[in-house]
């Protein structure tokens, strides 16, 4: 979930945004339907609007569309634009429109459920002939040389001398979740592409790709680094490639190796790459080979994000198909708690009487007054 800051980073991220801005405006005619995926404060909506858009539909998952809903009135479009919050896939318009916008990414466009929305809405929102921004994302790749590696093994191999933390290192190595700003001299490779999402067409929501790169120069490899070029909408777009702007959540995927290893300029270095969405989230996978820089051994690498994840054997039981599941008893006051929503009962009466019902699990009204809260938040109406 973004914060209001969060918004006014991407706003303020000239590149991405001007991009936005100017795709907008050569896109949206005079007369025109709009849907935007993903509003946010509705900014898009309101470009959309001065661009000539006779009606613009804003749908947005999170609370945020309060605040849109303000934005609008203050520049005098309320009368244009009509807010819906939900899951856009969840939604039904009553027209199609000729255009859909939306910019649904985090760092890269394999994030969450963004591409089956994109595609969602191309079937679903689209007149024939009208127009998605984006129409392309071309996926990117680089060996880097950083010194953010050490940063992150640092804490497993030196911050505690007298003992041995190393069994953290395969966990740390096969994790994901380092987004980083990369300068282009940091990059021991030229970029390359290593797969495209065409939206106009349906993008699928995996990619995989292996890529022969060599080397550009010497140096010490500790990873790839991944980014995207967007293709707005003709020769409009913008990279979020090393070196671009650090502003809002742009930036690059860093997936470390895991050990450093020398290279020396020419030197060919082969690299797969594939993420796949399991649920929610996207399951990383990378593999690289290269020889060693003065030696005659073969260094292979195979990393995983599921590696990286720290599964129990019987987390992991819990999710196969053969599991026969059995609620505890904290599902059992979650089911209770949602049985009682039946309607009729306040908040703080579902919750009094919960306290009573699961002791164990709320001593106090209060803790079932959180649960219940948060519960009714997700799916009352």
């Amino acid at each position: 979930m973004y914060s209001l800051r969060d918004y006014g980073n991407m706003i303020s991220d000239v590149e991405r945004f001007g991009a936005y801005s100017r795709a907008i405006g050569r896109v949206v005619r005079p007369g025109d339907t709009v849907a935007e995926i993903g509003s946010g404060p509705g900014v898009f909506a309101l470009l959309a609007c001065q661009a000539g858009a006779k009606k613009v539909y804003a749908i947005e998952t999170q609370d945020i569309i309060h605040i849109s809903r303000e934005i609008a009135e203050a520049n005098g479009f309320t009368d244009r634009i009509s807010f819906a919050q939900g899951d856009s896939r969840r939604i039904q318009l009553p027209e199609r429109v000729n255009v859909v916008v939306s910019d649904i990414r985090g760092a890269l466009p394999l994030f969450g459920q963004a591409i089956l929305t994109i595609e969602h809405a191309r079937q679903n929102f689209l007149l024939p002939g009208g127009i998605l921004v984006p129409q392309r994302d071309v996926l990117k790749a680089a060996v880097v040389e950083t010194d953010y590696y050490s940063r992150i093994a640092a804490p497993w191999t030196k911050s505690v001398p007298s003992l041995d933390l190393s069994a953290a290192l395969p966990l740390i190595f096969n994790s994901e979740f380092y987004h980083r700003n990369f300068n282009a001299e940091q990059l021991l490779t030229s970029p390359q592409a290593w797969y495209v999402l065409d939206y106009t067409v349906g993008a699928t929501a995996c990619a995989s790709g292996k890529i022969e790169f060599r080397a550009v120069r010497g140096g010490i490899a500790h990873g790839v680094c991944v980014w995207f070029d967007a293709q707005l909408f003709e020769d409009i777009g913008y990279s979020t490639g090393p070196g671009t702007s650090d502003a809002g959540i742009s930036g690059q995927l860093f997936l470390p190796w895991p050990e450093p290893v020398p290279i020396s300029q020419g030197q060919d270095i082969w690299i797969g790459l594939h993420a796949d969405l399991i649920g929610e989230n996207y399951i990383w996978r990378w593999e690289g080979k290269l020889r060693a820089n003065g030696s005659g051994s073969e260094h292979h690498f195979q990393q995983s994000t599921l590696q990286g994840a720290n599964f129990t054997p019987q987390a992991l039981r819990r999710r196969a198909a053969d599991f026969v599941p059995m609620l505890s008893e904290e599902g059992r006051a979650d089911r209770w708690l949602l049985q009682a929503m039946d309607g009729k009962a306040s908040l703080e009466q579902i919750a009094q009487a919960a306290s009573k019902q699961f002791p164990k699990i709320f001593p106090r009204w209060e803790d079932a007054l959180r649960r219940a809260a948060d519960l009714a938040a997700q799916f009352s109406r």
